[in-house]
Formats: C-alpha cells, sequence, structure tokens
C-alpha cells in the first residue's frame, strides 16, 4: 500500500530532510511539500511518485521496491471476441492460463475467464452451440491496466479482485500479471 500523505511530514522528519532539501532531491518546488503537508492540495500522481522516489533512495529503500515491469508477463496470449468460445477454451488448456484478455483489432475490449466459460458449461445443455459461440457474447470488463513503472503494492490489491492486470508503456500492452505471477516474490 503507497503511503499516506500525512506520512510524508513523518517520514522526512525522520529523515532529517527539510521542506527544501526533499523537494530539491524530489525535482518539485518547496511550496508543493508545505502544501502537501499541510494537506492544502491533492498531489498529482507524478508529482507524488517523485516525492516518494526521493523518500524512499533517502531511505535506502529504492532497491526494494518491486514494480509490475519486475514480475509480469510479456508473453501477453490474447483473444478476438469475434473468436469461438472453443478457441479461447483450447488456448486456456494449451498454454495453463485461466483468463485472456479479448481484443477487437487493436484495442482490449473485454476478458474471458475459465470461470466465465465454466459457469455457462454448466448452464448449457448444448455445448455444440456454446463452443462455437463467440467470446465477445461471454466476455467479462476488461481486465484494469497500470504503467510497467507501478510498485506492486496496488497491483495485490486490483489481483483481489481481478483475474488479472494488464501491464502497459505508452498505451501499449507490454504485459500481464496473474496472481500465479506473485508467487514469484516469495
Amino acid at each position: 500500500m503507497l503511503p499516506e500523505l500525512k506520512d510524508i511530514t513523518r517520514r522526512r522528519k525522520q529523515l532529517d530532510l527539510t521542506q527544501k532539501k526533499l523537494a530539491l532531491i524530489a525535482g518539485v518546488s518547496q511550496s508543493l511539500i508545505a502544501k502537501i503537508e499541510t494537506e492544502r492540495v491533492d498531489p498529482s500522481y507524478s508529482k507524488m511518485k517523485k516525492i516518494l522516489k526521493a523518500i524512499f533512495e533517502a531511505e535506502g529503500e529504492i532497491k526494494t521496491i518491486t514494480r509490475a515491469e519486475d514480475i509480469c508477463n510479456r508473453n501477453v496470449t490474447s483473444i478476438n471476441k469475434f473468436d469461438p468460445v472453443l478457441k479461447a477454451s483450447q488456448i486456456m488448456r494449451n498454454k495453463g492460463y485461466s483468463q485472456l484478455p479479448v481484443y477487437n483489432g487493436d484495442n482490449i475490449v473485454g476478458s474471458i475467464t475459465e470461470s466465465i466459460i465454466l459457469n455457462r458449461v454448466s448452464e448449457k445443455k448444448d455445448f455444440s452451440s456454446l463452443s462455437s459461440m463467440h467470446v465477445g457474447r461471454l466476455m467479462d470488463s476488461p481486465f484494469p491496466q497500470v504503467d510497467e513503472n507501478t510498485p506492486v503494492e496496488p497491483i495485490k490489491s486490483l489481483l483481489k479482485y481481478y483475474q488479472a492486470v494488464l501491464v502497459v508503456r505508452e498505451d501499449k500492452i507490454v504485459g500481464i500479471i496473474t496472481k500465479a505471477d506473485l508467487l514469484s516474490l516469495i
């Protein structure tokens, strides 16, 4: 979990840093640090990232921060929304995956999981109609997306609610993280 804004002041003081020194290290203005500490401003993600990086570096923790790019699988296997469910099922079985992002051209439009398919199998009596059905008719919403520099902590939280998280660089999917990928942290 990312630190609370109020932790900035405490951590800065523990490191014996002035607001001016922290601002210099982080590459932000001293007035921004003051406004954050007095809760007069809600900083942008990019500014907060710079400030936290400066604090982590000062604490000597920067090397211990694992990011999305460190644990993601760079070989993202996907399926087209017009492909049959049978194809999605075969890919999952052959590759050992339990979920796939669903594309329409170059755009991510949804996700398909083992659970979705198995739930439909238990409802259906005619499996041939299910196997020829387009993935788009069964798909769920797309998996959440995070920047490749996102720390693992918020990703762990996302994986409590989603089967996977997609990793992006400049709006392009460059990886996928599943619960199984978190095992690499052990």
